[in-house]
């Protein structure tokens, strides 16, 4: 492979160009997401069956739980009139609840049978329970991030914000999105600790960036459409989600993205 500028020799995981500093097309060909969610479809027909269980727990015991306290906090509990100690500890109590349920979405990265099967283990207590921690502290993390950004970019009841931060919330939460997205990912095939796959995944995958948040967001469209239809369709799309994360971060793993960028 050439760089198409320089016509200078890639080798074959090069990303960018030694000698004039272009992109490598391997961005846009061999690590485009789109392609490896649509293999991710293809590989899972006829086994949608077999992820009900697995399904069904996330959102009975994650995603409903979670829809249900965004709606009390967003009509029910009237959050006006406070003080800036009030506003912070609502902000925590937030954070906190969602940590709790979230886990339950995410539990399933931890159950696939192996890197390459299209299969998840028999769900269990001990199963479920023993992968809950590590995912309460990845949810909290990110609860805490998002918690910390709306504090920055909104303000306080008692000291208000510049309005552009308003859009700045907007670009860092799509960021942070594109960041732990492959965070449960290398969480259960490194064996690292939330906070280190985060780590890992911002200072490796920085030039895919945008491939990971395409990735994000048509898949959080596929899962709010099946959400609005009665929640029943999120049976196959939370499959489709966990199996897609996994083998695009695979992917990016088998491209040595995690040998060659340290920053």
């Amino acid at each position: 492979m050439r760089c198409k500028k320089c016509n200078a020799r890639l080798a074959a995981h090069d990303l960018w160009c030694v000698s004039c500093g272009s992109q490598s097309p391997a961005v846009k060909t061999d690590l485009a997401s789109m392609p490896v969610l649509k293999n991710t479809w293809s590989s899972l027909s006829g086994h949608w069956s077999e992820f009900v269980p697995v399904s069904g727990l996330s959102i009975i015991l994650g995603i409903i739980p979670m829809a249900a306290i965004t709606y009390i906090l967003s009509f029910v509990i009237s959050l006006e009139n406070m003080n800036d100690i009030q506003y912070l500890l609502n902000l925590l109590i937030k954070s906190v609840l969602f940590s709790i349920f979230l886990p339950f979405v995410l539990i399933p990265f931890s159950l696939f049978d192996s890197p390459q099967s299209y299969s998840l283990k028999r769900v269990s207590l001990t199963t479920v329970f023993s992968s809950y921690g590590r995912y309460f502290v990845f949810s909290l993390i990110n609860a805490l991030f998002f918690a910390l950004v709306h504090v920055v970019c909104f303000g306080l009841p008692g000291f208000a914000s510049d309005p552009i931060l308003r859009l700045v919330w907007i670009v860092l939460l799509n960021y942070w999105i594109a960041i732990v997205l492959p965070a449960p990912v290398l969480m259960e095939t490194q064996g690292l600790s939330p906070f280190k796959a985060i780590t890992k995944s911002y200072r490796h995958f920085h030039d895919v960036r945008w491939n990971i948040y395409l990735l994000s967001l048509v898949l959080s469209v596929l899962n709010l459409l099946a959400f609005g239809l009665a929640i029943f369709p999120l049976l196959f799309t939370l499959p489709l989600s966990y199996f897609a994360v996994r083998d695009y971060t695979l992917k990016l793993i088998e491209f040595e993205l995690l040998e060659y960028r340290i920053v």
